[in-house]
């Protein structure tokens, strides 16, 4: 079983403690030193709670006031980020089942200019088409 300490607990226990440490015939000289550094530690926990709450409070309010910008097109390649349909796995594998394996690169370029896609989304497309190995989009 575990005590949530909140706020109203810190400030209960160190408002007891205080109270204990103005006594004068309860406590001796050195119980009494620990009570103030025990109230000490209790003050600087309850400050990181306090600054903890606030940051996390800023951070949520900055993310609440982030625009969100809209995902401008890629000029060079605008099909980037976009679903693959069947036409362009079709061309994509008319093209290389008749080029050899060594030729394969020379045609990523073309492939990528025609289909409106990235250099390496084309590598990574043959790749799972089971044409290359995956080492093979790394070079």
């Amino acid at each position: 079983m575990s005590n949530k300490l909140t706020e109203k607990k810190v400030d209960d226990l160190i408002e007891t403690l205080n109270a204990l440490i103005c006594e004068d015939d309860l406590l001796n000289r050195e119980q009494r030193e620990n009570m103030v550094r025990t109230v000490a530690v209790l003050g600087g926990l309850q400050e990181r709670r306090r600054v903890i709450s606030a940051s996390k409070e800023a951070r949520k309010q900055a993310k609440a006031d982030k625009i969100k910008k809209p995902r401008e097109p890629d000029i060079v390649f605008p099909r980037t980020g976009k679903i693959w349909i069947q036409e362009e796995s079709e061309t994509i594998r008319s093209i290389i089942d008749d080029i050899p394996d060594h030729d394969i690169n020379n045609h990523i370029l073309w492939l990528s200019e025609k289909l409106g896609r990235t250099p390496y989304a084309i590598a990574v497309k043959i790749v799972s088409e089971g044409r290359m190995d995956e080492e093979w989009t790394k070079t």
